[in-house]
């Protein structure tokens, strides 16, 4: 097909896509129809290790090695996930959630030090101690 743009001409070929029918359809006034779809080519995501908030996963599909991503648990962790797997994910988000918090404190210290705000410091390090995080 030839086409122009701002009087520059080219020639264009739309891509060819294979459509598949499907075994839906029917008849509306008189003529027949069915449900035409493209047919799925499968297009590989490209594979990354990457980690939020402190948990390692992976996106995409690694086709060449089926090891999955896990972090280093302790045998007595492992056996108690067994008794009780609910509890075990509660405690493992409390443990997270504490961090978190922790680390967030910890920034907002480093912050109020670095304006120079002493009242502000002084709140921090009481709702440290409160929370007992260890921020020295």
């Amino acid at each position: 097909m030839k086409l122009t743009y701002r009087g520059i001409g080219y020639d264009y070929e739309p891509p060819t896509i294979d459509m598949m029918e499907s075994e839906f359809g029917g008849k509306y006034r008189g003529n027949a129809w069915t449900v035409r779809y493209p047919r799925h080519v499968p297009v590989p995501q490209p594979v990354a290790t990457l980690k939020y908030r402190g948990v390692p996963y992976q996106t995409g599909q690694d086709l060449g090695s089926r090891t999955p991503v896990t972090a280093s648990v302790p045998a007595a962790a492992i056996a108690l996930s067994m008794e009780n797997p609910h509890e075990e994910m509660l405690a493992e988000v409390a443990k997270a959630h504490r961090e978190s918090i922790c680390r967030s404190l910890e920034r907002r210290l480093e912050a109020a030090k670095a304006r120079g705000d002493r009242h502000l410091v002084q709140m921090l390090e009481q709702e440290s101690q409160q929370l007992t995080c260890s921020i020295g």
